[in-house]
């Protein structure tokens, strides 16, 4: 998300400021976070596709997780038409592409936050572990002195 959020703003502070080389920069980072936003599309499909066991919140978050994935899927083609129309421009970036990229992150920062909330919130994709003391605890062994 960032990656792409920083290309975007060098890429349209270096078309506005005439800088060639910010616009260049902010390009090649703009397509990085494009790759970045694809392998997390992949990731997260690859999660889903996984076995997991039952949670309590599972029938609480189902929407939101239906939600979370099928925007996602949309947001990664909105990006990826993005990064090929970027490939074309070689001159100031036009005023259409400045607002459906402003759009496309816009969605992009909701869509991390849903994840967040998601994840740590609910617990989604999170496997949870057994804190040491209480490990201890529960067998009768003492804790090391600190």
């Amino acid at each position: 998300m960032a990656l792409t959020i920083f290309g975007f703003g060098l890429d349209w502070l270096g078309s506005a400021r005439g800088r060639d080389l910010w616009q260049y920069a902010g390009r090649l980072s703009f397509l990085a976070g494009v790759v970045a936003i694809g392998l997390a599309v992949v990731s997260g499909w690859i999660e889903q596709e996984l076995p997991r066991s039952a949670s309590a919140f599972d029938d609480q978050i189902q929407h939101l997780l239906l939600y979370h994935e099928y925007v996602g899927y949309g947001l990664l083609g909105v990006f990826l038409m993005l990064a090929v129309v970027r490939l074309r421009i070689h001159t100031c970036l036009p005023v259409a592409f400045v607002i459906l990229a402003i759009v496309g992150l816009i969605g992009l920062v909701i869509q991390g936050y849903l994840g967040g909330e998601l994840v740590y919130r609910y617990g989604a994709g999170v496997r949870a572990v057994q804190v040491l003391s209480s490990q201890l605890k529960d067998s009768g062994q003492k804790k090391a002195p600190e």
